[in-house]
């Protein structure tokens, strides 16, 4: 079988299978405004950003392409982290690590600390811009994101990326608005368009020496597109699957027929709903589906704000709910006296009757 996929990838001029499930930030594909936000952020010196988006979306290779286009200057060290630390201990051996911590250092900071970390960490990178690219912050405990905060604060040449699930972005609102306040740079990653799922697949094939798009045709990529919801890892997964079984036939062309054929069940493709918000977004479209034109007043009414600090704390963390649901084009407002009331968009009522 495999010199079978060998034989079949010599067909196409392929050295190897383009589809194998790695992540390669030099084949990344889309999101170039997200790109240019990030690197500008950077650039700029600036504290904290984050990317948010669905299992899937790219985030770990959009960290890892930063810091693959951070490493051609020289003032800059950029460190990607692959999970967050989970105690105060791991936190400071992460930054021993970050900062080469030898017998010196051992002499000169014997008690080295959460409380005199910053100290240490300013003390050997002062001459340098350190980038710290944190995957699956979502994992991160509420203890040790306090800690982050206050040592990028406590450290001018620091600069903090965290790569997280959406549910992360309405956890640090409510439970470190400290820490939300200081981000300065929000990105957020959905999905592909069809063009960019059809640029992914080429930019893979000419990865392996191949060219064009055989053995995909327009209209695989078209339900390739339709299956996946555009997402990127699913699209690998999925071309991986079907050169495999065109493999196993010595199929010279991959249609759309293939594609149902192999992909049975099809994968559901996720609604926007369920991939780009969190629970209280979720909760306030519906109140708002059920009670069309309320203020942020009146929507705070219906909700529960037990997990709040405060009603003031509440009212704030809904009016950038409505701002975000604003931006995705789920709600619209109109004045009435002074202030606004909200009401659903036909986008958002076509997503709730899906969901």
């Amino acid at each position: 079988m495999v010199s079978n996929n060998y034989e079949y990838f010599s067909k196409f001029g392929w050295s190897s299978n383009p589809f194998t499930l790695t992540i390669s930030p030099s084949l990344m594909v889309g999101y170039s405004q997200q790109c240019e936000s990030l690197l500008t952020h950077i650039h700029n010196l600036h504290k904290f950003a984050y990317i948010i988006g669905p299992t899937g979306s790219g985030k770990t290779t959009m960290l890892l392409w930063l810091r693959s286009q951070l490493m051609a200057y020289k003032k800059f060290v950029p460190y990607y982290i692959p999970k967050p630390p989970r105690s105060s201990k791991n936190l400071i051996n992460l930054f021993k690590i970050i900062t080469g911590y030898n017998l010196l250092d051992k002499f000169r900071s014997r008690n080295l600390s959460l409380f005199n970390l910053s100290k240490h960490v300013y003390r050997k990178t002062r001459n340098k811009q350190l980038i710290l690219l944190i995957d699956e912050s979502h994992e991160a405990s509420m203890s040790n994101l306090e800690w982050i905060r206050t040592i990028n604060d406590s450290i001018p040449n620091m600069t903090v990326v965290l790569a997280a699930l959406p549910v992360f972005e309405n956890r640090i609102e409510t439970r470190i608005p400290t820490l939300f306040m200081r981000v300065t740079t929000k990105t957020y990653l959905k999905n592909l368009s069809r063009s960019e799922v059809e640029s992914l697949i080429l930019k893979r094939i000419e990865s392996v020496n191949g060219k064009e798009l055989k053995p995909f045709s327009s209209s695989a990529v078209d339900r390739i597109y339709e299956i996946t919801g555009g997402f990127p890892r699913e699209v690998i997964k999925i071309c991986d699957k079907l050169i495999k079984e065109a493999a196993s036939k010595n199929l010279s062309t991959i249609n759309n027929s293939f594609v149902d054929q192999v992909i049975q069940p099809p994968v559901s493709k996720p609604s926007e709903l369920e991939v780009s918000l969190s629970k209280k977004q979720h909760i306030i479209l519906h109140i708002l589906n059920e009670n069309p034109n309320l203020t942020p007043n009146s929507i705070i009414d219906k909700f529960d704000i037990s997990t709040y600090k405060s009603k003031s704390n509440a009212i704030r963390s809904i009016n950038n709910i409505l701002k975000r649901l604003l931006r995705d084009g789920l709600v619209q407002r109109k004045k009435l006296g002074n202030t606004y009331v909200y009401f659903l968009t036909p986008k958002s009522k076509t997503v709730l009757a899906e969901a």
